[in-house]
């Protein structure tokens, strides 16, 4: 069985490919944070705003090898996703291909999942 959060993850994908700032704002939780390959570290409103800014263009954004594990914590549902990405990032001075494992966490409102937190670590070139 497929676990309804990679339709989440999903819509993450193709919205960081679009740049689709509305769908990224909605899929994540206000207080998320995002930690790049990188290192660096950004809260929802700078990811964002690098988004925004043409600082960092994901394109060929593909997730793979997703496992899911998602613990019963009664009405509180979350669910932690790891898996590989690869994709391109143009930054003003330079084009990187991004080789990463990433884990997100989840949790459910309603019938929908937000994202919490992404963490991601290069897997080199």
């Amino acid at each position: 069985m497929t676990h309804p959060v990679l339709q989440f993850e999903e819509m993450r994908r193709e919205a960081m490919n679009h740049t689709d700032l509305a769908t990224l704002k909605k899929l994540c939780d206000p207080k998320m944070i995002y930690r790049h390959s990188t290192g660096a570290i950004d809260d929802l409103t700078q990811y964002l705003e690098k988004l925004e800014t043409n600082q960092v263009k994901y394109s060929n954004v593909v997730f793979q090898d997703m496992t899911v594990i998602s613990p019963a914590l009664g009405d509180h549902k979350i669910a932690v996703v790891m898996g590989h990405m690869f994709a391109d990032v143009t930054k003003p001075t330079e084009n990187i291909k991004i080789r990463s494992h990433f884990q997100t966490v989840w949790t459910q409102i309603g019938n929908e999942w937000k994202l919490l937190t992404v963490h991601s670590a290069s897997i080199g070139h």
